[in-house]
């Protein structure tokens, strides 16, 4: 069966579309050096209509009769009280809008008009350069770089110098880290708990931050936040993987973008860290089968959290202590232990082999 995979990489290659979900403006060209913050594409998209009865309003005989006593085309822009219609006359009856707006159409003597909006833009998400155009949606963004995928982020995105503090990393984030020094900032701590420490991250205009795993209590706050949070692991308290957290301290100081989307498992977009290199990468593979020898995390069941290797798949279905059967792999943990885990309950951390050495130095 095909693997969940969570790709961490210190270079490869990294293929993007930006788009839009309904059709806007394109606003880069085929060839453009972008940054993450640059808009790609944006549009306007209405959030309330309202309309303006003409034809009931003033009685007329027929919609048409109502058109003719209607001294406006759509695309005019009205404040509130405008005109939009008058019998004329001594004794004229006279339409008003009841509020500012654009009108949007003119049919069947009622007048259709868009009172508000909102603009929603599609952001490059990396450093990289623009490959292809896609019409009215957005663009293919390019680069080579670092790539470490994540579970769950508070729908934020942004960029800023990673900074790596190594108690934070190996432990809590606390409201004590969040000083003066990083404004602007991506931080990266094992784990978070504490409403806090987000909110004291918000006051000091921090650029994202980067967490192993976050206390499912404390979602509410972070999904309120202002910058981008992006937790890789999971919920509860068992901190970075060592994979993750060791590509991070290497890439200490430098730029990382986040975008900080929610895991959609239809399209395959996820929340990701995405640092821009000079090298050229190899393109990874976005499809494996689970087998033998794979590097493995565990997302559910009393092993949560916790990395270790495939020591061999499970022929048939294999029954489980609560008694439910379903296909299995045997793994051997980081600790020495071995454990019985769902294959559904396995994520594929696919890297390159420079991760398989020792992971606890830092660098």
């Amino acid at each position: 069966m095909h693997a969940q995979m969570t790709h961490v990489h210190p270079l490869v290659f990294i293929r993007r579309n930006r788009t839009l979900p309904v059709p806007g403006v394109v606003t880069v060209r085929t060839g453009q050096k972008v940054s993450p913050m640059d808009i790609i594409a944006e549009v306007e998209i209405p959030t309330r209509h309202y309309l303006v009865d003409v034809y009931r309003s003033l009685g007329m005989k027929t919609p048409a009769d109502a058109e003719k006593l209607i001294d406006r085309k759509p695309g005019d822009l009205l404040q509130k009280n405008d005109i939009i219609a008058e019998t004329g006359g001594m004794f004229s009856r006279v339409i008003r809008t009841p509020g500012p707006g654009k009108i949007v159409s003119i049919s069947g003597g009622r007048v259709l008009i868009e009172a508000e909006s909102r603009k929603v833009t599609k952001t490059a998400g990396m450093s990289g350069m623009v490959t292809e155009i896609i019409e009215e949606r957005g663009a293919v963004v390019e680069t080579s770089g670092t790539l470490i995928q994540g579970v769950w982020g508070n729908m934020q995105n942004g960029s800023g110098g990673l900074v790596v503090q190594q108690e934070y990393v190996d432990g809590e984030l606390l409201p004590s880290a969040i000083g003066l020094n990083v404004r602007r900032a991506v931080l990266v701590a094992g784990f978070c708990k504490s409403p806090e420490a987000l909110q004291a991250a918000a006051a000091a205009e921090v650029s994202g931050i980067i967490l192993g795993t976050i206390s499912a209590s404390i979602i509410p706050i972070a999904e309120t936040q202002p910058y981008p949070i992006i937790v890789l692991g999971g919920f509860g308290r068992f901190g970075l993987d060592p994979f993750s957290k060791k590509v991070l301290v290497s890439s200490s100081g430098r730029e990382v973008a986040i975008n900080a989307v929610k895991w959609d498992r239809l399209t395959g977009e996820r929340p990701e860290i995405i640092i821009s290199l000079p090298s050229d990468g190899e393109p990874y593979p976005v499809e494996v089968e689970y087998e033998s020898g794979q590097i493995v995390r565990v997302h559910a069941s009393e092993h949560i959290g916790k990395v270790g290797t495939i020591q061999k798949i499970i022929p048939g279905l294999t029954r489980l202590p609560n008694g439910l059967r379903a296909y299995a792999a045997a793994v051997k943990f980081e600790n020495g232990e071995m454990g019985v885990v769902p294959l559904a309950n396995l994520d594929v951390l696919h890297m390159t082999s420079e991760f398989l050495g020792p992971t606890d130095e830092g660098g």
